[in-house]
């Protein structure tokens, strides 16, 4: 619709908003039995033109046919929950290292429907190995330890099983890792984190290549109204812009400083996939391409140690969220994974002495020295 001008003259360099509900039907297409609903551009609750333009190029970065862009990343992975409960059907695999409200969202839609398995990988691809399994939503990396699960084996068993891969991209972004082409059937993205990358406006994606899932995720969309707004739209087509030079100085940073953590002796433990320490760097080296992410987490050994750190820093603010230009520090024992189990968060390093920390744009140096005055 808008970005190709060869020969044109007088096409905008910036992609117009459309911020309009309602748009006039195109009578000739109606006489001729209409557009393909999902492709139909007449009311915005389900589909909008800037809206549109965002999710045709965020397909092209993902390797995908189509795209559908949702107004948070938890209103893409509850739209294709509750599709799965309601239309698809079969049991649903959740990978136990989830975004805890990911976790929190499956129980609640998927009851007794719902199994929650791996790390360690083994009891994963067992469980999704299962029969009646119709779905296995897991994550490039893992939130909050960073661990990597072998996506190409989960793609292989569910391939076997045929039920549907689906992966949560978020942290590596489509700049580190194209899960499409890793054999995964969904790739998922919270556009509020890199590809925004500016901590003022949310989104979400679910982008794949099978058509009936498409029509099936985009009619489940146009019912709950979670359609990305042309504003936040436009903001994501922004952010895309500069993602691909984000991302990899993010990760460069961040590798430099998951190294001084290690090195310095400050922390108790540090997670980043960069690290040969790290328990999947060897799955990591296979599937990112670029770098590692631009999030380490450490673990300083006690809830005092942690607070501590996160009242002194200066540079890095404290608050919840990452891949955005500002450095965030936060502490998921008190946030994206509060609800679950004591026993639960302790299986899954969550502990009370435990920060991630987005590195954003700023250099190593300006990381490396706010931690250290802060630790120090």
């Amino acid at each position: 619709m808008w970005g190709s001008t060869r020969g044109s003259g007088g096409d905008p360099v910036v992609p117009p908003v459309s911020v309009s509900v309602a748009y006039t039907y195109d009578l000739e297409a109606l006489a001729s039995g209409g557009p393909r609903e999902e492709a139909e551009v007449k009311y915005s609750r389900e589909n909008n033109p800037t809206t549109m333009l965002l999710e045709g190029r965020l397909a092209g970065l993902e390797g995908a046919r189509w795209g559908l862009a949702f107004n948070s990343g938890m209103a893409a992975i509850t739209a294709l929950l509750l599709y799965w409960r309601l239309g698809r059907g079969g049991r649903v695999v959740v990978e136990r290292l989830s975004y805890g409200s990911t976790r929190a969202a499956a129980s609640w839609i998927l009851g007794d429907r719902l199994a929650v398995a791996g790390p360690p990988w083994d009891e994963l691809l067992h469980e999704a190995d299962k029969p009646g399994v119709g779905l296995v939503l897991v994550e490039t990396m893992g939130n909050p330890t960073l661990r990597v699960p072998p996506l190409r084996d989960l793609a292989r068993v569910c391939l076997e099983r045929d039920c549907v891969l689906a992966v949560d991209n978020t942290m590596a972004s489509p700049v580190l890792a194209r899960p499409l082409d890793l054999g995964a059937g969904l790739v998922v993205e919270s556009l509020t984190k890199y590809i925004i990358g500016s901590n003022d406006a949310l989104g979400g994606l679910i982008a794949g290549a099978d058509g009936i899932l498409h029509v099936a995720l985009w009619r489940a969309r146009r019912l709950l109204g979670s359609i990305l707004q042309p504003r936040e739209a436009y903001q994501a087509l922004k952010g895309l812009e500069t993602l691909s030079l984000r991302v990899p100085h993010a990760s460069r940073t961040a590798l430099e400083v998951a190294r001084w953590l290690e090195e310095s002796g400050l922390a108790e433990r540090v997670y980043y996939p960069g690290l040969e320490s790290h328990p999947d760097h060897h799955i990591a080296r296979r599937i990112l391409r670029g770098g590692y992410g631009g999030v380490v987490s450490f673990d300083l050994g006690s809830r005092e140690r942690a607070l501590a750190l996160l009242s002194r820093l200066r540079r890095i603010r404290p608050a919840s969220s990452f891949g955005a230009t500002q450095p965030l520090a936060s502490y998921p024992y008190a946030s994206s994974h509060r609800n679950l189990p004591e026993e639960e968060r302790e299986r899954l390093g969550v502990t009370p002495g435990l920060v991630r920390l987005s590195v954003g744009v700023a250099t190593p140096e300006e990381i490396i020295g706010d931690l250290e005055a802060a630790l120090s």
